[in-house]
């Protein structure tokens, strides 16, 4: 499969994107009716709430068309993510997964455990169960494959391109159809979500998202038929999106607001329709308090995953998390660049006397004051940043510190408000009726849309390729993250991986080259263990050996209980030989771990080739009855033991387990 879009894909694409967005100009023509004469009543104005009542369900103008454009490119700008791999954090949600590789025998687990348990054996701060529900259904019925993976993502953002736009249209009730169309569109194509749509694990924001637009969908149902049944399925569904993903529940304010802006409803029937939320939320909370916080393990936030926690002061800490809201907006207004990556210090720490700062609190809280002037007068503006900013809340690091600096998946949500904001502030600009707007009263609002929208397809395109492999992804953070220590980590891993496979000895050198140079331009931004292990590791795959040794020696001295780093160096004085001291470090790590199988296969080998077999015996065995599940190489080293010793019985049996583990290819 090519690596990129053909010329002649592209021109294919291009005609076919560019139908869809003039259909609706199309259809707008054909079902023009005769000009009525002109009735002297006040256009409502975009800024403005209109104050005609809704039309009935029944006769609002009809939308099937609209949709289907909206589902269809959806899925047609985003088709290429079928045939990319696992990228990223992808393979801790499926095949390094213990738990997720087990299928849905592990459905009770998910619920008893934090989402990165199943790889790292402890307990961090994201509680989604549904999402890795969703990874191991998918592993029972097709296994471990990169396009079913992918193509569920994107179903599954069809679905939600769907159910939002129905929830926009009942939300909208009193507008065109044309307006949550526009809102979508710019939405479903807006680069800065190429990762939620492109990057597998992003599987959590997409089921958040769409469970949390179907209950909506149900409340305000409820608002506008007084069906209790519609209470029921508006908790189901946002229970669901808080298993999903814990952001979701920011909704618990965004309804209420919704309500208020969009319905002429007391208060008490508002509360009616936010109490399912807000039960739904505290179940939530407790079940997150009982399965991933009772056991009294503090989540601990490293500066490498955010830099925030290298502040020296909560103003630098606050300066810095404000800086990056504007980042976001920015990012929103114009695209580029867009990273998969900003860990430290990709963003340095700011203080309040920085420009910077100051910019950022002046847009921030300008447009949060302008919000609250105008909230009484449900001005529309008003709802869209009130909507962007309990979006952007939860991971704004300012209420608590999360994992992460900053991350485009995180204003997932916060874009829809950015997107109605943009669709309001061009009917403002051209004076456009928002209630009988059509191509034939406002073109230059259609075609303004449409040519944002071309734009936004062109450059999600485009940035959908980084996505391809890691490779191609680690490669484009030497772009824009340059100063991130974990763009320089992984492009480093991805170099040393590829060594191991790599035959020509030439082009073996030359990846461990790119490899350590990596490697020490992120140490050079943050120091780490890793990066050392990481270093000996590329050294000892391309053959250099003593810079190996010095590498893992590096490593131990900056953490002394670095099994890795001990175990390889050991297995490097056992090929050369230098058997004394691969027993003497082998002995250390496996009395720290008996359950190391490398290490204790490594003992015993160094003990065999000295010539104590009875020593040999035990660590082989050790490891053979923790996992029997062992490689040739092992069953044929104890067959051999056995030999020596003059038990030709055991010696026979484990030739008999080496021929079945070279039959299983192991």
């Amino acid at each position: 499969m090519p690596n990129s879009v053909s010329v002649g894909q592209s021109r294919v694409w291009v005609a076919v994107i560019l139908f869809l967005y003039c259909y609706p100009m199309a259809k707008t023509k054909q079902n023009q009716v005769p000009k009525q004469p002109v009735q002297k009543t006040a256009a409502p104005v975009a800024g403005k709430q209109p104050v005609q009542p809704a039309a009935p369900e029944s006769k609002m103008q009809s939308d099937k068309w609209l949709v289907v454009i909206l589902v269809a490119v959806a899925l047609l700008v985003n088709a290429p993510t079928l045939r990319y791999g696992y990228t990223l954090d992808d393979p801790y949600f499926t095949s390094d997964n213990p738990l997720v590789r087990a299928g849905v025998s592990s459905i009770p687990e998910f619920f008893k455990h934090a989402a990165y348990y199943g790889v790292f054996k402890n307990h961090d701060a994201s509680y989604r169960p549904l999402m890795l529900i969703s990874f191991a259904i998918e592993k029972t019925l097709f296994d471990f494959n990169p396009v079913i993976s992918h193509g569920i993502n994107l179903v599954l953002f069809a679905l939600q391109i769907f159910f939002l736009y129905k929830l926009l249209r009942r939300i909208f009730n009193h507008y065109s159809a044309f307006i949550p169309f526009f809102i979508m569109l710019l939405f479903e194509l807006h680069p800065i979500h190429t990762e939620v749509v492109a990057s597998v694990k992003s599987r959590d924001e997409l089921l958040a998202l769409l469970f949390t637009a179907i209950s909506m969908m149900q409340s305000l149902r409820y608002i506008d038929s007084n069906k209790p049944v519609s209470l029921v399925l508006s908790a189901f569904f946002f229970f669901l999106a808080l298993l999903s993903k814990e952001s979701s529940i920011t909704f618990v304010g965004i309804l209420p607001l919704t309500i208020y802006f969009f319905r002429d409803v007391n208060m008490k029937k508002i509360i009616t329709a936010v109490a399912p939320y807000a039960v739904m939320a505290s179940i939530y909370m407790l079940m997150r308090a009982a399965f991933i916080e009772s056991d009294g393990e503090k989540v601990r936030i490293l500066t490498n995953n955010n830099a925030l926690m290298s502040a020296a002061t909560d103003g630098e800490r606050i300066a810095t998390a404000l800086f990056i809201q504007l980042k976001y907006i920015i990012l929103l207004l114009f695209p580029h660049p867009l990273s998969y990556d900003y860990s430290f210090n990709q963003i340095p720490i700011i203080g309040f006397g920085n420009p910077k700062a100051l910019l950022s609190i002046l847009v921030i809280f300008g447009l949060l004051g302008f919000a609250l002037v105008k909230l009484k007068s449900k001005n529309i503006f008003s709802y869209c940043i009130l909507f962007y900013f309990a979006g952007a809340v939860i991971t704004s690091n300012l209420l608590v510190i999360i994992g992460a600096t900053m991350a485009e998946r995180f204003m997932y949500t916060a874009s829809l408000g950015f997107c109605m904001a943009v669709v309001f502030l061009l009917m403002k600009l051209f004076k456009s009726d928002s209630v009988k707007l059509s191509y034939a009263t406002a073109p230059r609002v259609f075609m303004t849309v449409i040519a944002i929208s071309v734009l936004y397809s062109a450059k999600t395109i485009a940035r959908n390729e980084v996505w391809q492999n890691n490779l191609v992804l680690y490669k484009s953070g030497m772009e824009t993250a340059p100063d991130s220590w974990r763009a320089h980590y992984l492009l480093g891993v991805e170099y040393t991986r590829k060594i191991g496979g790599e035959k020509d000895p030439k082009e073996k050198q030359e990846l461990a080259a790119n490899a350590v140079e990596h490697l020490n331009a992120s140490n050079a931004i943050l120091p780490s263990a890793d990066n050392w292990l990481l270093k000996g590791y590329a050294f000892e795959f391309s053959g250099r050996l003593d810079s190996a040794v010095v590498s893992y020696q590096t490593t131990l001295r900056l953490d002394s209980n670095n099994a890795k780093a001990a175990n390889n160096m050991g297995a490097i004085f056992l090929r050369s030989n230098q058997l004394d001291a691969a027993i003497q470090i082998l002995s250390r790590v496996v009395a720290k771990d008996t359950t190391f199988n490398d290490a204790l296969c490594n003992l015993a080998a160094a003990y065999g080739n000295s010539g104590n077999f009875k020593a040999s015996e035990k660590y082989y065995l050790m490891a053979y009855r923790k996992n029997p599940d062992q490689p040739a190489n092992v069953f044929m080293s104890m067959s051999n033991i056995y030999k020596f010793m003059g038990d030709s019985a055991n010696a026979q049996r484990y030739r008999a387990l080496l021929y079945n583990a070279l039959k299983a290819g192991k």
